[in-house]
């Protein structure tokens, strides 16, 4: 049996562009688990770092940056349905704060 050569380290350049980049409502607090800006949110018992963000992290985030196309509010106002303030953003708005992010 042969021996294997190690592999050459793979070049900072290509790291890079390897890497996916990272959602903008990561810049804001989580108000769920408590995560600071630019920190992954984790799991409030065990505190293992998730993957993806959640979903109340991104709701203020969009909140934050983006008018909703379904009910008209401006940034920094949340989102409402016939007068009563839902918990979480309306999908298009979310949308809407994705592609001016982009």
């Amino acid at each position: 049996m042969t021996a294997r050569q190690p592999a050459a380290p793979m070049p900072a350049s290509l790291r890079a562009t390897l890497r996916t980049p990272a959602h903008p409502a990561r810049g804001t607090a989580c108000p769920h688990c408590h995560a600071q800006p630019g920190k992954p949110c984790t799991l409030r018992k065990s505190g293992r770092l998730l993957t993806s963000l959640h979903p109340d992290r991104i709701s203020v985030w969009a909140i934050a940056t983006a008018v909703c196309p379904a009910c008209q509010v401006a940034p920094g106002t949340p989102c409402h349905d016939n007068g009563q303030r839902l918990p979480i953003v309306h999908a298009r708005r979310t949308a809407e704060a994705e592609e001016t992010a982009a």
